[in-house]
This record gives C-alpha cells, sequence and structure tokens, in this order.
C-alpha cells in the first residue's frame, strides 16, 4: 500500500502493466494508478490531464481482451479522472469515451471494445458515489453527469434491443442501467429503455438483472418520481398478467413463487 502511494508509483505502475506481467502485478499496477488519481489528485499538474486520460485509454483497449479484473480497474482509475475533470477540463466526458471505444482500430474486436465502454459507463457513477469530492464539488459532478445520461440512454437501448447482441452484452447493458438510475436521472428519460427491460425478463439468463435494474429505476426517491409512477401504472398491469420463469422454474421446477413475490415488490 505505501508504494501505491509514493511519488514513484506514477512511474512504475505503467511499467507493472506490460503484457509481460501476470494479472496479479498488472491489477496492482492498476489499483496504483487508481489511488493516486482518486486520493492525491492534486499532485497531478494539469498540463498532464489530458496525457494521463489518453494513457488510460489505451491500457483499457489493451486489456479489454485480457484480464477482466485488470479492466475493471483501470475503468474505476479513468472514471476517477472523469470525476476530477467533469464539467470544466473535461466537458462531455462520457460522449468522447462512447466515442473513443465505438472507433474501430487498434487490433480490438468490436464486442471486446463494447464490453469495455460498458463496464466504463457501469463503473463512472458507483465510482461517484464512493469518490472523495468535496460537496460543492459532488453537486457541480453530479450534475453534469444527468446531463451526460442522454449520451448514455441511447446506446444502451440500442444495444438492449438489437437481436445480434450477445447476452454478455444485454446482461452489461443492465448493469449500467442500474447503476446510472442510482443517480436519480430523471425516469421520463429512461421510460423506453425500462419498458426494454421488461422484455429482457423472458430471457432466463437475464432475469435476475432486469429485475434489479426495474427495482432501481422505479424506486429512486426524485421528487418527480411520484407523478411518473402513476404514469407507469400499465407497467405494474403489465407484469401482473404475465408469468415469467422464476429461479426455480429455470431449474426444472417450482410454482414461480419467487417471481410473484418479486411483482408483488414491484
Amino acid at each position: 500500500m505505501q508504494a501505491q502511494v509514493s511519488p514513484q508509483a506514477w512511474q512504475f505502475c505503467w511499467v507493472l502493466l506490460t503484457p509481460d506481467k501476470v494479472p496479479e502485478i498488472q491489477y496492482f499496477g492498476a489499483s496504483a494508478l487508481h489511488t493516486k488519481i482518486s486520493r492525491y489528485w492534486s499532485d497531478i499538474p494539469t498540463d498532464q490531464y489530458e496525457s494521463l486520460k489518453s494513457q488510460l485509454f489505451s491500457q483499457i483497449a489493451c486489456f479489454s481482451s485480457g484480464s477482466k479484473m485488470v479492466l475493471t480497474r483501470l475503468c474505476v482509475a479513468l472514471a476517477s479522472l472523469a470525476l476530477n475533470t467533469m464539467p470544466d477540463a473535461w466537458p462531455g466526458a462520457v460522449a468522447e469515451m462512447v466515442r473513443v471505444f465505438q472507433e474501430e482500430g487498434g487490433g480490438v474486436d468490436g464486442r471486446a471494445r463494447c464490453l469495455a465502454l460498458l463496464e466504463l459507463l457501469t463503473v463512472l457513477p458507483e465510482e461517484f458515489q464512493t469518490s472523495r469530492l468535496p460537496q460543492y464539488r459532488k453537486g457541480q459532478v453530479r450534475g453534469a453527469l444527468g446531463r451526460e445520461w442522454g449520451s448514455v440512454c441511447p446506446l444502451l437501448q440500442q444495444l438492449l434491443r438489437r437481436t445480434d447482441s450477445p447476452g454478455a452484452v444485454k446482461a452489461r447493458v443492465l448493469r449500467c442501467l442500474s447503476s446510472w438510475v442510482l443517480l436519480d436521472v430523471p425516469l421520463n428519460e429512461s421510460e423506453g429503455l425500462v419498458h426494454d427491460c421488461f422484455s429482457a425478463l423472458s430471457d432466463p439468463e437475464l432475469f435476475d438483472t432486469a429485475v434489479e435494474a426495474i427495482v432501481n429505476a422505479i424506486s429512486q426517491p426524485d421528487s418527480q418520481r411520484s407523478g411518473e409512477r402513476c404514469h407507469h401504472a400499465p407497467v405494474d398491469s403489465h407484469m401482473a398478467g404475465t408469468h415469467y420463469p422464476s429461479p426455480r422454474d429455470r431449474a426444472g421446477g417450482g410454482d414461480g413463487t419467487v417471481l410473484r413475490e418479486k411483482e408483488r415488490k414491484l
């Protein structure tokens, strides 16, 4: 831990991420980066923001087809950088993330790029919830993230609706939605996406993740939600009139009791 917070960490962390290192060493390097960015941001000169961002984008692309645990730590590091630079030093951060990972090149296949982007978008709100930002900055960043939802929601909806999207991609989309709605993004901007989550309930592999996304989306304490819940009354009747496979049903037995309990909670 002492090594991660030392001034030398900026040099050795990149060396630890080289392909000849084992994943455990690479993970240590990625964690050192996150520690330095999240806890010692003031040590970073402003003229190095751009190069640090570019290096992280490059490393995430490299690990998009590699170790999942290292990829996640790198995504968390870039998320922390984004939170520290939004909205002034890095306006439109999320839109740039989407653009960078939608571009072809670097020898990374499209599915791996897509999953890396979804991982980055998922950990961004989660990192905000645990960040050490001063209170006044938290308000600024929350507002900036809320405005960025306009770049995220259409992407998630497109991926969830595509018939050729792999199950792993759709599951990551649902996780990403669960993460973002905890920021109290306006539900009326996510209405179509939330309705698409109900369609995902018919897929046994997506069922639990879809239920979590739906519950998170419709249970946020946003003051605007009270009126929107009334608007979403047809959603409740939609669930009540449709049988979806419970976990026991998916295992080959059971009467759907678990699901009906979840339906009553919804």
